[in-house]
């Protein structure tokens, strides 16, 4: 069976890491402070993991929801009995591996935080692309949602729903004269993510900027990596990338958080006024709803074109 890379769900149900080592480097958005990121290659059936570098004890922390100790303005993975341990911010990485297919990764970072880089996930995405995908052969994990399962939150609402393959469907409601009500659907492929989503900047508030340092956020925030806000427009020179660049963003972030669920999802994601908390719950609360999904496991699988994918390569064959 025959599927292009960058148009075709079936390219996702095939496990992927990286042909090399990929290296990031940047300034925290919250933290403010130097980080280096490495993605590296890792064999079939591996996870995403990471490592802080920096730190005197190694320890791997599974990209997994079960894995998070934060989720205040950005997801946090980290090791409960220890605080030293996190890796903040992975949400944009982690939206740019899993719209790319990439199973298996042993990532580096030497820092506290992921590097925020323009404030979206497209440079993720095309240092990726440079570099190069490898086919792995197995297939990847799959929960095919059965049942409808949702969350209520405050005037929030996250779901997941029966679907054939993954559709994101977010809504934002802000009462700022440049954003307003705004909804975004978008059916996942690479080439989906690729150019109607991977730009969007992570988004903010002049006014809310005080309050968010004196918590020690938002430290490393500025017009070059935030769509930023005044009382009535937009700070950033250039403008805004998309008309709804917000939304976008809040789907680019939900799709992030959905990553860890560490399975490609049959279903559709639906969240209203949604944030990382809520997306959170939604995964936690998979385990008390276990008759509304299954899970397909990894199985061995039979490969018969060349295993790396490039952008300029972007056919496989399995």
């Amino acid at each position: 069976m025959e599927a292009s890379f960058f148009s075709n769900v079936e390219s996702y149900r095939v496990q992927k890491t990286l042909s090399k080592t990929v290296v990031f480097k940047g300034i925290g958005l919250h933290s403010g402070v130097k980080a280096e990121l490495k993605l590296n290659p890792a064999p079939e059936n591996h996870g995403i993991t990471f490592e802080r570098t920096d730190l005197k004890y190694a320890c791997f922390i599974p990209a997994h929801f079960s894995s998070v100790v934060g989720t205040s303005l950005a997801t946090t993975l980290g090791l409960k009995d220890a605080p030293e341990y996190r890796i903040s911010t992975v949400e944009h990485l982690m939206a740019a591996l899993y719209a790319l297919g990439i199973t298996n990764l042993k990532i580096e970072l030497r820092g506290p935080e992921i590097p925020i880089l323009d404030g979206s996930a497209s440079i993720f995405i095309r240092d990726i692309l440079r570099a190069g995908l490898e086919l792995q052969p197995y297939s990847h994990k799959i929960l095919k949602v059965l049942k409808p399962i949702k969350v209520y939150r405050e005037g929030t609402i996250c779901e997941l729903l029966p679907r054939e393959n993954l559709r994101l469907t977010t809504s934002v409601d802000f009462p700022h004269p440049a954003i307003g009500l705004q909804t975004f659907a978008l059916d996942l492929t690479p080439k989906s993510f690729h150019t109607e989503v991977a730009e969007a900047r992570t988004f903010g508030f002049q006014a809310d900027l005080t309050k968010l340092q004196s918590r020690n956020l938002a430290l490393g925030a500025s017009v070059e990596n935030v769509l930023a806000f005044s009382e009535d427009s937009i700070l950033n020179p250039e403008g805004a990338r998309f008309p709804d660049e917000c939304v976008r963003h809040k789907l680019l972030d939900a799709l992030g958080d959905l990553a860890l669920c560490g399975c490609w999802i049959e279903g559709e994601l639906v969240s209203f006024r949604g944030g990382h908390s809520i997306h959170l719950t939604l995964l936690q609360s998979l385990e008390a709803h276990r008759t509304h999904w299954k899970l397909l496991p990894a199985e061995p699988l039979k490969i018969s074109l060349k295993s790396r994918l490039t952008q300029q390569q972007p056919h496989l064959t399995f």
